[in-house]
């Protein structure tokens, strides 16, 4: 599902990240402005009253961010939900990996079930598929086209699985006609897409770009996916890629300008205390400079999420417009008033 399209409701991890970094929270509700709703993930209803009490004292209206109780193991959302997919007009359904290792799963069982409770509340079917995904790991441009990057491709050929057996799974199960691999950042420890590249249209890229003299080795895997990625041709044309400024790593934290959230209207991009404002201007400038007119930037300081190892993209997880969240709402805190 293309992000850059319109979203039906966007989920973001909390757990007990909500008591203990609420201003961050706070911050991405009061940019998004309801323009889509919001939902946090807590654990416990505790968690849930406490942020919605939260929202209340930074003086949003109550809708600005509901709370549902669907236990978790950690914020990162992204990586552990399942795919939503279309297969006609009327019918869609979710498509849940497999969760790493039998230890990884034994020790973030919460994580991993999550996919069911969320059908249940959505009332969609679930297909499992015998592949190790993580959603940081997936962007789509909405016609067809996966892009990874090579972390993906070689945890599951440890599975035994050939490239041709991956690529017929992923048009199987996943509905794409196209998968591009790209390498992952050198030492980056997540190994994901979204730390360094995002979609603003089918046939839009933004990838990051670092000053060689700072680091060659990345800058030039950076300049090779960004040409890798240009190769590529939708029902629009071929993809035009526009480069935006990586910040600086910071000892071992690795900070992203393409991890990032689109919420109807509202992009929201991560910031970082310490890094050159002329960097950030940048940054927001590619995306102001590249967005339809009516779309709007809005900064989010992550300083805290880096240090937990992630950043918006990895602790938000996209429901389309076309799936009703009736259910959500009917679970949430606090409750719709009508």
């Amino acid at each position: 599902m293309a992000e850059f399209r319109k979203q039906g409701a966007i989920l973001l991890g909390c757990h007990n990240q909500i008591n203990l970094i609420p201003e961050l929270y706070g911050e991405i509700a009061k940019a998004v402005n309801q323009r889509v709703p919001l939902f946090g993930v807590v654990s416990t209803e505790a968690q849930a009253r406490s942020g919605a009490q939260m929202i209340e004292n930074m003086g949003l209206p109550r809708e600005a961010m509901r709370f549902l109780v669907i236990p978790s193991n950690s914020i990162w959302i992204r990586d552990y939900a399942p795919f939503i997919l279309r297969y006609d007009q009327e019918n869609a359904f979710m498509v849940d990996a497999r969760y790493h290792t039998r230890t990884m799963r034994e020790n973030r069982k919460q994580d991993d079930f999550m996919c069911f409770e969320l059908a249940r509340l959505l009332d969609l079917p679930v297909r499992s598929i015998p592949l190790i995904l993580e959603g940081g790991n997936f962007i789509s441009n909405g016609d067809g086209l996966l892009i990874t990057s090579a972390k993906t491709i070689s945890v599951n050929q440890q599975e035994e699985y050939t490239n041709k057996q991956l690529i017929s799974m992923f048009s199987d199960f996943l509905g794409v006609n196209g998968v591009c691999a790209v390498n992952h950042l050198k030492n980056e420890p997540n190994g994901h897409i979204d730390m360094f590249m995002t979609m603003l249209g089918k046939n839009l890229a933004v990838v990051g770009e670092i000053d060689p003299a700072v680091d060659s080795e990345n800058s030039a895997i950076l300049n090779e996916s960004a040409r890798v990625i240009s190769s590529y041709t939708t029902s629009d044309g071929p993809i035009t890629v526009k480069r935006i400024p990586m910040p600086p790593q910071s000892g071992n934290d690795w900070r992203s300008y393409t991890n990032i959230i689109m919420a109807n209207g509202v992009l929201l991009m991560p910031s970082f205390s310490n890094v050159d404002p002329a960097i950030e201007n940048r940054a927001e400038q590619v995306y102001q400079s590249t967005l339809p007119p009516d779309w709007v930037v809005k900064r989010i300081n992550c300083d805290k999420l880096v240090a937990l190892r992630g950043q918006l993209h990895c602790m938000s997880y996209n429901i389309p417009n076309f799936i009703p969240i009736d259910g959500l709402l009917e679970k949430a805190i606090p409750k719709p008033l009508n």
